[in-house]
């Protein structure tokens, strides 16, 4: 029994293999499904990790690492994981946060040319006069509220998907503890089972196994 147990160890548990996948400009995704064991998603990410660094090592630039998200093994399905990721050096990390505020400095422009608009067509304000003004403020403002829903809506988001994640970790964890009780009670050495009889006699009980 105990030989036939390890067998099917050796047989099931097999090692996260990992994919990586371009996404586009320097944007990249590793996908890994885990082995027969693996319930949580840990192992599944290590092995992402694992190919990530030696991907980005090939292309000479130190691996940034993006989202990363994990989901246990469940019924006929492995556990698995996905990260998101970028090859970059310290220049090309500069460039691309100047490349993000040049994006955002233009992204308000064409705010206030729409808003601009807006007050000139839809509402008939005249340019250079105080009702024009206040029409171009009151919509900035909105703007700005819009941003601050949007970024609250998110984080909301990604608090939900953190305990989401936590509640499968823990389940995750249950399922290995089963799992290592389940080995344990094909490997245990099998033990006779006792029967026990007892017998009255007045007040006294008396008891014997075999």
């Amino acid at each position: 029994m105990k030989f036939l147990a390890m067998s099917v160890l050796i047989v099931f548990s097999g090692q996260a293999s990992a994919d990586i996948f371009p996404q586009g400009d320097s944007d990249y995704q590793c996908q890994t499904t885990g082995g027969f064991f693996d319930f949580s998603p840990n192992g599944a990410i290590a092995a992402c990790r694992k190919e990530i660094d030696e991907f980005c090592k090939n292309k000479g630039a130190p691996p940034i690492i993006g989202k990363i998200t994990g989901e246990p093994s469940g019924y006929a399905r492995y556990a698995k994981a996905e990260i998101s990721f970028q090859c970059m050096t310290a220049a090309d990390v500069a460039l691309k946060q100047q490349k993000m505020v040049e994006a955002e400095i233009q992204q308000v422009r064409i705010e206030i040319e729409n808003s601009k608009r807006m007050c000139l067509q839809d509402f008939g304000f005249v340019p250079n006069t105080t009702e024009f003004g206040n029409c171009l403020l009151e919509l900035q403002k909105q703007h700005f509220a819009n941003k601050r829903v949007a970024q609250e809506v998110t984080a909301q988001k990604e608090m939900a998907e953190a305990q989401l994640a936590q509640k499968r970790q823990s389940d995750a964890d249950q399922a290995t503890m089963n799992a290592i009780q389940s080995i344990n009670k094909l490997t245990a050495p099998s033990t006779p089972t006792l029967r026990t009889n007892c017998t009255a006699y007045g007040s006294n009980i008396s008891c014997t196994s075999r």
